[in-house]
């Protein structure tokens, strides 16, 4: 799960850490967070990412980005230190997709959206909102197809969120479609999801994790352990 940059096409302009559009020698397209990122925001991006995958949410193709020195050397962007050298972390790149709007909201399946509620809740993911009025909502939206993409976990794995998440989040109403069978069906997926958390975490290279993130493995496992360890609370939150 690593490919090697071989050229920075672009840079978005949109989101806090405004990743930077790739191409790896594999030919793909990715929007790569590395250097402005933060350690810490790798970290939240290759859990989150992995955990939402085995929960069946149609999150992009993902790799660990190895971005050569030369490349960033001979770049002649100013902002390329963004990017640096190293491993960051790639999202492959949708076509024809755009932010998700509050007009296609409803146009999502309801189940999806409960699910994606579950997961941010599930990892601490704090960072999506949409109303009439505007937000951030991390998804895409491909109008041909009518498909979603879940992106956007570099917040996730911060309790601190917790307190205010069932006032903002996109899709708190959908609780409702939390059934017994909802919660025993995803409670087995999440079980075996977590059976890979070491794993993931031995995955991540030395440059994310051998310096003070605020991350530590044992602390991230007891945070996703809460729908067992904290059974009432955890499902029978907002």
């Amino acid at each position: 799960m690593i490919t090697r940059i071989i050229e920075v096409v672009d840079r978005s302009t949109q989101g806090i850490t405004q990743p930077f559009l790739c191409r790896g020698d594999d030919g793909l397209l990715y929007y790569v967070k590395a250097n402005a990122a933060g350690r810490s925001a790798l970290i939240a991006e290759w859990i989150s990412a992995n955990l939402g995958k085995r929960l069946g949410l149609p999150i992009p193709d993902f790799k660990q980005a190895q971005i050569p020195e030369r490349l960033i050397k001979l770049s002649a962007r100013e902002d390329i230190e963004d990017l640096g050298d190293g491993t960051g972390f790639a999202s492959q790149k949708i076509e024809n997709a755009d932010e998700l709007t509050y007009l296609f909201i409803e146009q999502m399946d309801l189940t999806l959206r409960a699910k994606i509620l579950l997961f941010d809740w599930w990892v601490a993911n704090g960072d999506r909102t949409l109303t009439e009025h505007g937000g951030n909502p991390n998804l895409l939206w491909v109008h041909h197809d009518h498909k979603a993409y879940v992106i956007d976990h570099n917040v996730a794995l911060d309790e601190t969120c917790l307190n205010e998440f069932w006032s903002q989040h996109i899709f708190a109403s959908t609780r409702t479609v939390w059934s017994p069978t909802f919660r025993q069906e995803m409670e087995q997926v999440m079980k075996a999801a977590l059976d890979n958390l070491d794993d993931w975490w031995n995955q991540m290279p030395a440059e994310w994790t051998d310096v003070p993130t605020g991350f530590k493995l044992e602390q991230v496992k007891t945070l996703l352990s809460r729908f067992e360890t904290e059974a009432d609370r955890f499902w029978g939150a907002a």
